[in-house]
């Protein structure tokens, strides 16, 4: 399975503190299959995209990985995202080091 690691501050509607903690993380990239139709993307709040073509990962997968690293800021994630309507959570390219396996 393919992953990702994250290497730089990912852009976002979430704060720069929750966003920051995504920093080293790895990720695994979910599969083409798995992904939602296209244009469904929107921003974390509800705004426009900021990564799209990005890299999707499961959003409750990240999440709990998080949670490992930052209690506090996979909270965030939780009390400020509608997860059932967002299953993927997409990592700007540029912020990201690519995994093929």
């Amino acid at each position: 399975m393919a992953t990702i690691t994250i290497i730089a501050v990912p852009p976002g509607e979430a704060p720069e503190w929750v966003r920051r903690e995504w920093v080293g993380m790895i990720l695994s990239v979910m599969e083409a299959r798995d992904l939602p139709p296209t244009g469904e993307e929107v921003g974390v709040l509800g705004g426009p995209p900021t990564n799209p073509g990005g890299y999707p990962v499961e959003t409750t997968v990240a999440i709990k990985e998080l949670e490992k690293k930052s209690p506090k800021a996979a909270e965030w994630w939780k009390s400020h995202l509608d997860i059932p309507r967002m299953p993927a959570l997409v990592f700007q390219k540029d912020v990201c080091v690519f995994d093929p396996r």
